[in-house]
């Protein structure tokens, strides 16, 4: 949630408080909400975070909008051996030694997709290893346990399906204008179109 918008930086990100970042490559204009915690993770253009959010081996693209305390990519403990603890397969805080590494990588490698211009709902959780098409919606409070098509909205426990955003031909379209690979020169000569209703905007900027 934004209270005081605050004028946002194309080279840095513009962290919150007390948010912490470990292995994590930011694009331009980026905002991370307070009290953040995001591990090995890319954050694309534009995206910005609300509050307590926790981001963990995932690439999330551009124009991405979070509200607060949403979970990405949350790691799974081990629960097919006699102990799920993390004292038995990483236990250095507890004065164990011998942490299982190959398990600590594999998990690493589970990644969380999220596309571009998607929109996520206040308390969402999405589970790790699954992809968000471009401009799908996430309703507050979802789980997303499989993965969401472009421009679909979801919602509920597990998430599923409510509705389409546009027409098939008109996602197809959107997909290949593909703005969010625009130059900032065209966002800006475009600013406005943006406004436009979807069909005169797909009309307008449909590749030939």
């Amino acid at each position: 949630m934004h209270i005081d918008f605050v004028k946002l930086s194309k080279d840095k990100p513009t962290i919150g408080k007390s948010t912490q970042t470990k292995n994590t490559t930011f694009g331009e204009w980026v905002e991370i909400g307070s009290s953040n915690l995001i591990d090995n993770s890319t954050i694309g253009d534009y995206t910005y975070t609300g509050q307590y959010c926790f981001i963990q081996n995932s690439d999330l693209k551009k124009f991405i909008s979070m509200a607060a305390m949403i979970r990405i990519g949350p790691t799974n403990h081990p629960y097919d051996r006699a102990a799920q603890h993390i004292s038995f397969y990483n236990g250095g805080a507890y004065g164990f030694g011998h942490p299982d590494t190959a398990f600590l990588e594999h998990r690493k490698t589970i990644r969380t997709t999220i596309g571009n211009d998607v929109w996520i709902g206040h308390g969402v959780i999405i589970q790790a290893g699954v992809t968000v098409g471009n401009g799908a919606v996430i309703g507050s409070g979802a789980v997303v346990t499989k993965d969401v098509a472009p421009y679909t909205i979801v919602g509920g426990v597990p998430a599923k399906p409510i509705k389409d955003r546009f027409p098939d031909e008109i996602k197809t379209d959107l997909q290949k204008i593909a703005w969010w690979d625009w130059s900032r020169e065209d966002l800006e000569k475009y600013y406005l179109d943006f406004r436009l209703p979807i069909e005169e905007f797909v009309d307008k900027h449909l590749p030939q």
